[in-house]
């Protein structure tokens, strides 16, 4: 079982020789207990692969119908909100940081709840939310008997025809704020992205983790 992993002065045991450490390597064996780019991008990796199937089927479901359009938009919104922020909250690791062996804690190593998990999400959150909304909004200019006469496979375009231009500026700065996440952890100790900074939280790297978390409190 695993305690709190970092007391408030920062020292912690490490988990690969149980030696005592107090900066971001273990002197005895080097192990970095602060999860740098190799294990994020793994657990970026797999994340992505369990939400692919999910994305690629409300792509096929929006173009069904106007109302199934407008449900399965919504619908997939509150997904991914739901993805990365409940499992967070839950036990701090979304499935792809589960297999990383990598934990979101409290700047003190305590655990996080709800409010860590969305104040961690909450950028990218407010940016998709505008997408999302503009996209619905500009569904409403779109008859139903329209979308259900055009091909499937053009009735996104006539959506889409009604979408603001700066939309796409929207959605370049949701991915420039992505990638920004990867280079500000390289730029200090703690490996902290910009989310980090905003809820006050460090993620941790331990190979003790458990893989199934709710078998046993880590």
């Amino acid at each position: 079982m695993i305690s709190k992993l970092i007391n408030r002065q920062g020292e912690w045991n490490c988990p690969r020789c149980g030696k005592r450490a107090g900066g971001i390597k273990c002197p005895a064996c080097g192990f970095s207990i602060y999860a740098g780019f190799v294990p994020r991008f793994l657990a970026s990796v797999v994340d992505g692969l369990i939400v692919w199937p999910f994305a690629y089927l409300f792509l096929f479901l929006r173009n069904q119908s106007l109302d199934v359009y407008e449900f399965v938009t919504i619908l997939g919104f509150c997904f991914y909100r739901f993805y990365h922020i409940f499992f967070v909250a839950r036990w701090g690791q979304t499935p792809g940081k589960m297999i990383a062996r990598i934990k979101v804690v409290r700047l003190d190593g305590s655990p996080v709840g709800w409010r860590e998990a969305f104040l961690r999400n909450s950028v990218e959150t407010f940016l998709a939310a505008i997408v999302y909304f503009l996209e619905l909004k500009a569904a409403t200019h779109v008859s139903a008997v329209d979308y259900a006469a055009a091909a499937v496979s053009t009735r996104a375009a006539l959506v889409q025809a009604f979408v603001p231009s700066y939309t796409v500026i929207i959605s370049w700065l949701s991915k420039g704020y992505v990638m920004s996440e990867f280079v500000v952890l390289w730029l200090n100790r703690k490996k902290r992205a910009i989310h980090d900074f905003i809820a006050g939280t460090v993620i941790i790297h331990d190979p003790r983790l458990p893989l199934f978390p709710w078998r046993g409190k880590a």
